[in-house]
């Protein structure tokens, strides 16, 4: 399922320091914030890293495939009123894989840092 125009909107993206950041929007009405955590929500994690490959195939134009994270950190939670933005640094594609790293943050606070691999299948 895409997330993208439903649990989250791309406000803004933009060229950095050899790679990108995008800034979102979360749908603090979402259905899952009702379920994760009811009174106290939560952005699952699966739904951020969902988030990192929809921004990366929007920004590639590539279909891409989640491979294999590593160092992955969790480092604070994101909110549903959180405006996180997503950092692409290192970004790379070769022998039809694309590799990234990834920091999801707001301001001075780092939520989550992960270096990823996708197939591209386009």
């Amino acid at each position: 399922m895409k997330l993208i125009n439903d649990f989250f909107q791309i406000i803004s993206t933009e060229t950095a320091d050899g790679g990108f950041r995008c800034r979102t929007r979360l749908n603090a009405g979402h259905d899952y914030y009702r379920v994760h955590f009811p009174g106290n929500p939560v952005t699952p994690g699966v739904c951020l890293l969902q988030m990192a490959t929809e921004i990366l195939s929007q920004e590639y134009g590539k279909k891409l495939v989640f491979c294999k994270g590593s160092n992955i950190k969790f480092k604070s939670l994101v909110g549903p009123h959180e405006e996180p933005e997503f950092l692409f640094t290192k970004t790379r594609m070769e022998d039809g894989l694309l590799c990234t790293n990834v920091s999801i943050e707001r301001g001075e606070t780092q939520f989550v840092k992960m270096s990823l691999q996708y197939k591209i299948v386009d």
